[in-house]
């Protein structure tokens, strides 16, 4: 049997190495969008992940008209609820005035939420072409390689072609867990300010029926 011809045997060192400078954007790409989810995955676990239990024990304080104590709750949680339950204890008596002060601490807290969210959708979207891009040069580089290389067999051309793959499979590597990572934190946090938005108007109501007695 005869040994493959010079330039056949290419190793998976080789492949990474081909992919140029569109694979090294994309693993600058993996690198921050790894570490941007990360610091997601922290930020919302310690923005909600103890929401219900603030909940329990702001209403069982609420019912018993502790007010001075669902304050001083609110004043020790370091998550973002906080600030939006402590607008719908506070501030004005009129209850337009708090609810319109809760909202705007609601969407102060989704803001925060959602930072970083955008890099996530871009680098979700953009990574496929990227990838693409790096094939398509990839693919006129191994057709070149075959003009110029006389008596050359179709080997060359598809050993190019596989190099130049690899940019597309690295593109969409990097998309997949961005596009997951960026409709799982979206999901949460509209779910965090919809809850929000009821502890509020459960509060306000129940502060506006203790006012009427």
């Amino acid at each position: 049997m005869a040994a493959p011809g010079p330039g056949f045997g290419v190793g998976v060192k080789d492949i990474i190495v081909s992919g140029g400078p569109t694979l090294a954007l994309l693993a600058g790409l993996s690198v921050y969008s790894v570490a941007l989810i990360w610091e997601r995955w922290k930020t919302y676990q310690r923005s909600a992940g103890d929401l219900a239990r603030l909940v329990d024990k702001l209403r069982a304080m609420i019912q018993q008209g502790s007010l001075a104590d669902a304050v001083g709750l609110c004043k020790g949680h370091k998550g973002l609820a906080s600030g939006v339950v402590m607008a719908s204890l506070t501030g004005s008596p009129d209850r337009e005035d708090r609810k319109r002060s809760t909202q705007r601490a609601i969407e102060r807290a989704l803001a925060e939420l959602q930072k970083g969210l955008t890099a996530l959708g871009t680098i979700a979207s953009v990574a496929p072409f990227i990838g693409l891009f790096g094939t398509v040069v990839g693919v006129m580089r191994a057709f070149r390689d075959l003009a110029s290389a006389a008596g050359a067999g179709p080997g060359v051309v598809a050993i190019g072609i596989s190099e130049a793959l690899v940019c597309t499979a690295a593109g969409i590597f990097v998309a997949i867990p961005a596009l997951a990572a960026y409709n799982y934190f979206n999901h949460r946090s509209a779910r965090f300010a919809e809850e929000l938005g009821w502890i509020a108007e459960e509060i306000i109501e129940k502060l506006s029926e203790k006012s009427a007695r």
